[in-house]
Parts: structure tokens; sequence; C-alpha cells
């Protein structure tokens, strides 16, 4: 394109256009010498750090905002090499171990770190024919951070994920797109750290390149196996079997990783080129508290330094130990954002994600990687935490000082929303500062009065006729429907309009309300009772139905369809496929490798495929001939459906988020009407029929067509379409799933 810019501005032969052309010539003659050269890895973005703003009614917000002494990391690695205090190495620095002695500060191996970390900041640091392998690379995660500086530097890297979806696939795909260099590859693969079946096919597939599981053929250049799993509120005295697995991942596995590795390179004889294995240490050791085994797992990682020798690593394994500091941002440390800028007023250094992946990667520097084939590495990327004595109690009070802070605030927001609303009501006591919210609904469910005895004397006649243990008791109901529930329903069916009562339960089932017991936000005085959910205004039982009524009318029962209510679907442009045959060549466009197979395959000659030149995407053209799908609109003839109220939401009713991400719709509608099957029958908690009844002769039965509507939309329509799926849908479209979970949730029955 620069060429072709060229010829035609120095065809115009025009002297005016003389500054353009030396221009084009520059940017020609830069991209031809890039061209030539391997990619690399250059830290351009600018060191950030901790800002904590409380407003003057005590909300606390957090950002990260950049650092005014640091413009660049040029400026980073010359405050990182600085000594954190007199008689204390720098903030991050280099150790070595003499044969029998302990870690000491090496000056003269960490001036090449810092001769690394600033050639990163120039020049670049080039990973070209390198490949690694990074376990914990989730969003804002330091792993992620990593993954991006490979890929700019040329680097073949595989990313593991404990959650492989296709919104995960998407975050990997927007990485590479965004950092991904010439000749760089990055390859995602479901991974669980806790499994040491995943653990051994991990290995082999990176390593074999033949058999049945035909995997990659590599050996790799440096492993970085950062995966983790938090376990806070896990003290000595409640340890269980999270703590364990958390164990397994953080410990265990790695171990049993770099044990795989080895034995593999040692069997195929990888003998000249041993990995870099960069383990993630910390200075939390216990320090903070109740984080389950995390200190004794990252103490267990020490050993390794000693097993390198003792277990004969040192042909095929190198170690460099990164002891990293009070990172920001991460799964395992955003909870201590709000502390972080306390911690820095004492000569303490915090890091983002970003700049703790800067210095890690530093240790991929080839002299460093030379350091570590003669003996472990120790960095220590801590930021100086070692200088605070009492760590954890330092932290613990820097929070409780927050808290009081904020809580003060509160308090003094409070007593102003008092003063003022006892100098501006008028016709008010200046003393009495409480809501008047007027008189309240009588919200009730009656139960059927039973009867007596001697009132059934017309049914005698059946006495020993029928067998009582076989009867069927009806003794609640629960109904979710296009007027919310079986009352409300009730009360248009057989009134026609809704009551009081009626239109409070139907305000709060569409959202349109809420019930606030507590400091009222709007007038910061103490209050109990229903207030709008959009204004956090107050609203008497006497308003809601004046109010809100008109909307509820327009937004239940049966009416014409919201397309936001049945996941997009509009009548009026109901969405067909048409199959049309095109009569010329289309333009091609990129896709990846096995998307370029897969139209091959489906279209044969149709299409023609090809691969970039440059090697990193593939083209496809459909030719003249082939047949596509193309979108089209059509108008339904059934503009009319029973949808449930606008604004319904499972998770009001309290399901947990966590439940109704993984169950299909269907089941939060079987869960609730359960529950209120179970408190119309005067049954609060269903472990109260097991005082009566043996765990075995309690079930349920749930008399259905089909199984979970969204899992078959999932299976039957998006999967078809190339939408996101889950991956649990097709165990979600059974029939007996939905009894499943109720029993599994609510019942326990067996």
């Amino acid at each position: 394109m620069l060429a072709g810019s060229l010829s035609i501005l120095q065809a115009a032969n025009d002297d005016s256009l003389e500054p353009a052309v030396k221009l084009v010539l520059l940017l020609h003659s830069t991209c031809e010498q890039t061209l030539n050269q391997p990619p690399v890895y250059r830290e351009f973005s600018t060191p950030t750090g901790p800002h904590v703003d409380i407003s003057h009614d005590g909300t606390v917000s957090y950002s990260e905002i950049p650092r005014p002494d640091e413009p660049s990391f040029v400026e980073f690695v010359e405050h990182m090499r600085r000594p954190a205090a007199p008689d204390m190495p720098p903030f991050i620095h280099l150790k070595k171990q003499p044969v029998g002695g302990a870690w000491t500060y090496c000056a003269e191996l960490s001036a090449t770190y810092y001769e690394g970390l600033s050639k990163i900041c120039g020049s670049g640091l080039s990973f070209a024919g390198k490949t690694a392998l990074v376990t914990g690379c989730g969003r804002g995660s330091i792993g992620a951070d990593i993954v991006c500086g490979l890929l700019s530097g040329g680097a073949k890297v595989i990313a593991t994920t404990s959650s492989f979806s296709r919104k995960t696939t998407l975050f990997f795909e927007d990485m590479y797109r965004t950092h991904g260099a010439r000749g760089s590859e990055l390859i995602v693969v479901p991974f669980n750290q806790g499994s040491t079946g995943d653990v051994k096919q991990l290995v082999y597939y990176i390593y074999h390149d033949s058999g049945a599981a035909k995997g990659l053929g590599w050996d790799l250049d440096y492993i970085f196996p950062f995966a983790a799993v938090s376990d806070i509120g896990s003290f000595a005295t409640n340890l269980g079997s999270r703590s364990e697995f958390a164990q397994r991942v953080l410990l265990t596995n790695i171990m049993r990783l770099l044990g795989g590795i080895k034995d593999t390179k040692e069997r195929l004889g990888y003998i000249t080129r041993p990995s870099l294995v960069i383990l993630p240490l910390s200075p939390n050791h216990g320090t903070f508290g109740g984080d389950g085994l995390y200190g004794e797992c990252k103490l267990g990682l020490e050993t390794a330094f000693n097993r390198w020798e003792s277990e004969s690593w040192q042909d095929y394994l190198s170690i460099a130990g990164a002891v990293i500091g009070w990172t920001r941002g991460t799964g395992l440390m955003s909870g201590n954002n709000m502390v972080a800028g306390d911690i820095e007023g004492l000569g303490v250094r915090t890091f983002s994600t970003r700049e703790m992946a800067f210095s890690i990667l530093g240790l991929a520097h080839p002299r460093i990687c030379r350091a570590a084939c003669y003996q472990p590495i120790w960095a220590g990327l801590d930021g100086g935490m070692k200088r605070v004595a009492n760590f954890g109690v330092v932290v613990s009070n820097a929070r409780a000082a927050l808290q009081d802070k904020v809580s003060l605030l509160q308090a003094m927001a409070r007593e102003a929303a008092l003063d003022y609303l006892a100098i501006n009501l008028r016709g008010h006591s200046k003393t009495d500062a409480r809501v008047d919210n007027g008189p309240l609904a009588k919200h009730k469910y009656d139960f059927p009065a039973p009867r007596q005895f001697d009132q059934l004397h017309h049914l005698r006649h059946l006495q020993g006729m029928v067998n009582l243990d076989k009867v069927v008791v009806v003794t609640g109901y629960g109904e979710i429907g296009p007027y919310g529930n079986a009352s409300t329903r009730w009360e248009m069916e057989a009134h026609g309009e809704f009551s009081v009562e009626g239109c409070i339960e139907l305000a709060w089932i569409m959202g349109l309300i809420k019930h606030v017991n507590g400091p009222l936000a709007a007038a910061g005085v103490m209050y109990v009772g229903w207030v709008d959910a959009k204004t956090g205004e107050p609203v008497s039982d006497t308003e809601v139905k004046p109010r809100y009524e008109e909307y509820i009318l327009a937004h239940t029962g049966i009416r014409l369809i919201e397309p936001e209510l049945a996941g997009g679907y509009d009548p009026n442009t109901r969405k067909l496929l048409r199959e049309v045959q095109i009569e010329h060549d289309m333009e091609p466009f990129e896709a990846t490798a096995e998307e370029a197979a897969a139209f091959k395959a489906q279209n044969g000659g149709s299409v023609d495929v090809w691969e970039n030149s440059d090697r990193s995407s593939w083209l496809v053209k459909f030719l003249k001939g082939a047949l596509i799908r193309v979108p089209m609109a059509a108008k339904a003839n059934r503009l009319s459906a029973g949808l449930l109220p606008t604004g319904w939401d499972p998770r009001r009713y309290g399901i947990p988020e966590s439940v109704v991400k993984q169950v299909d719709i269907v089941v939060c509608y079987a869960l609730i009407v359960t529950i209120e099957a179970l408190v119309r029958s005067g049954i609060t908690d269903p472990y109260e029929l097991y005082k009566h009844f043996h765990v075995s002769e309690v079930g349920n039965t749930i008399g259905s067509g089909i199984g979970g509507s969204r899992a078959l939309q999932d299976i039957f329509r998006r999967r078809h379409l190339d939408k996101e799926v889950k991956n649990d849908a097709i165990q979600e479209s059974f029939i007996s799933t939905v009894q499943a979970w109720v029993n599994m949730l609510l019942m326990s029955g067996s």
C-alpha cells in the first residue's frame, strides 16, 4: 500500500508534495526494516497506583490512576532498583544461594535483571520461536498480562482455563487479536489444575504429536503454573474440603506437573534445553491469616529449589521463584484494594497486574535463563513487604480505620439529613424524623378450615371402602403465570381488578418496589416499608395501587409479545434463514485455520481457502454458485402470548445467583412454586417433614412434556447458529432434571 502511494506521489511531479513523499519514504523504509526483524515485547503502558475516594456521605470508590513520578516503565525500573530502606535490598531484586548457605542478595545478578527490564522498555525482548505454558490466566490476572507479553514477543503460548466456554474463548480471541505478533500462536485448552488426570493429559498433549490423541509435539521453554483458588475465610479451626482442593491446586499438582514434564523430557531425550519454571511464591506465610493452607502451599513450593539438585532436574528444568508482592486487582487480593494506598504510605510498593507481569517476564531474559541453568534463582518481587513488622495486623488496622471513617461520614450524613428535615418539613414535629407510611395493607393466606367429624356424616357410607393410605390429599398449591401467582390471578378473574395487596405483591414481583428496613438513603432516616426501586423514595401501601396499577395492567396477563421477555423474539420481525445461491465470487474474509477447514469441508469446490502470507490467519472466499443462508425477517400471525409479568426475576425470590446461572429457567419456576405450595400447606421448612416421615418416604413428582425450554433452544437453535451454549445444556434439557433440582435443593428425599 505504501509502495503504491509512493508511486502515485512521485508520478504527480509536484514540489508541494515533497514533504509527503519524504514521509511515505520514511514509513516504507521503517516497515521494510521491521518486517525483517523478529517481533519483540515492549512495555509502553503507564504504571498506575491505587486511589480511594470517599464522598461526603461515606460512599467509597476505588480506581487506578497514573503515578505522577512514573510516566513510563523506564521510571518504574529506576524506582524499583532503589533500596526499599537503609540496609535493605531494592524493591525488586534477585538472590542466589551459596552451597549450604542462605539466600542472599546478589547485586551482579540483579544488575543483569534490571538491564533486561530496561531493554523491554527500549528495544524490546523477543520470544520468537519460544513456547510457553501459562495456567491461571483468566480475566484480570497476572497470568493474562504474561500471556499478552509473550504473544507480543512472538511466542507460541498454551493458555489453560478452568471455565472453557464461548465467553472465555472470545476473551482469549480478543487478547490474541490485540497482542498477537507475527509467528505467535495462542492455544486455549480446558484444564483443571486440581485434577490429576488433567495434569497428565496436558503434559501428553504438549509433548506428543503422534498416537491416538495427537498433540502438539512441543518442548516448552517457559512454564508459568499460576493457577490459584481462593480460600478466604478458612482458619486452622475450620479447614474443609475446599482447603484440601486449594492445596492440590497450589502445591501438589504443580509438583505433579513439573514431575510429569521432567519425566517426559527425560524419556524423549530432551536434555540440552531445560525449561524455565517460574514458580509463584509469596511473602504471605500465614501473615494475613484466614486463607486456608495458602501459606503452607507457598512454603512447600520453595522445596523445588532443593529438589532441583536432589532429584536431578538440572538437564530438564530450571527454577526461578518469583516472590510476588501485593498485586492489586487479582482474585486473591482485590478485596484489599481499598487499603493499598495506606500500605504504600508505610514504604511498601504495591503493583498492578501489568507491573507484576512485566517484572516476571524480565526473568525470561536470555541472560537470566542462562544463570538459572547453573542454579535456581530467587526473585524478590515483594516491593519491600518484609520491612513492615506484623504485616497482617497492619492491614487489619488499615481496614478498620477505613471502615471507621466511612461509618463516621455516613453518620454525619444521616445527622445532616435529620437537621434538614427538622428545619424544612412543615406541619411536622421537629423531633419526629420518621417517615409516615400510612395504613398498612393486610396480606394474609387463609388456610381451609378443617371440618368437624359430625360435619362429615354424609360421607360415612364410604367408611371401610377407601384405603386412606392411598388417598391423595392436596394441602397447598403454587403457581407462576401471566398474572404472577394464583392469588393475584384469582383477583383478576373473580373481580376484574387487583386489590391493594395484589398490586403490592405484583409491584414487588415486577421489581417496581423493594422493601427497606433500616436507614433510608434518600432521606437519611430510619424507615420500614416500601420504596420505589428506581428513585429510592418511600411509597406507602396505599400509594402503590394508584402509582403502579396502570403499568402493572399493561405488563401482566395475556398481552402483545414483549421481545425482551421472549428471548429477543419479535413477532413483527420473526427471524428466518433463506438459502440463496450467489451469482458472483464474494470478497474474501478472514478466519482461523479451523474455521477455514470447516468452510471447506461443508462447501467443497464452492469455496477457496488459503493462508495469509504472514501465516497469522486464513482467508475464505465463496465462489459463484455457492449456497449461503441469509437472514430475513417475516411477520408472524400470532402477536400475543401469556408472558410472565415484566421484570419477573427468580433472584427476587431468594434463589442464589449461582443457581440461576446454572439451571434452566423452568427449574426456577418449579423451585418457586414448590416453595409456595409448601408455605400454603403451613410448612416453612421442608425438613420439617422428616420429623414425621423417613427420608425414603418423601419424594416429588412433576409432570412435563419437555425439559428445560432454554436448554432445548441452546441445543437445537443457538448451537446451530454458532452462539454461546452452556456446557451442561444437554442434562438441563431432560424432563427429569426439573424434579431432580427440586429434590436436591429443597426436599432431599431419597
